[in-house]
């Protein structure tokens, strides 16, 4: 196999992630997670729970797709419900950063150390570094 056909083969990071400290992970198969606003717009209102599919992933954020209207600085609760993991990730805070379209930017700022974990099994599976 000559270099050029290697190069192509071996997944890379992109220039972005060479620059973060955590990497984000682009997902082959994106998955669905739930996602619930901590303070509803109007005060009568219960959460709603609404549905996502999560594109990026990286152990402070993700890129998550949902019809929810959201803007920035809106914080939200998420279950991430992990591919090939029995229990999901529940992140009990994250700030939406950015919105495009019908995609939101968001940032974890709240989650427990199992679930922590769950993300950091997941995130080193997925970039390949660590064989299962």
């Amino acid at each position: 196999m000559n270099d050029q056909t290697r190069e192509q083969e071996e997944p890379r990071l992109s220039d972005v992630n060479r620059f973060r400290r955590h990497p984000r992970v682009r997902i082959a198969a994106p998955f669905a997670c739930a996602l619930s606003s901590l303070k509803p717009r109007h005060w009568l209102r219960k959460p709603t729970v609404n549905l996502g599919v999560v594109y990026d992933l990286s152990l402070r954020g993700a890129r998550v797709s949902t019809r929810a209207v959201m803007r920035p600085g809106d914080e939200v609760t998420i279950t991430l419900r992990l591919p090939k993991q029995i229990r999901s990730a529940d992140v009990s805070s994250a700030t939406v950063r950015w919105t495009r379209d019908q995609f939101v930017g968001l940032a974890f700022t709240r989650l427990s150390a199992a679930s922590y974990g769950r993300l950091k099994k997941y995130v080193a599976i997925a970039t390949g570094a660590v064989h299962v």
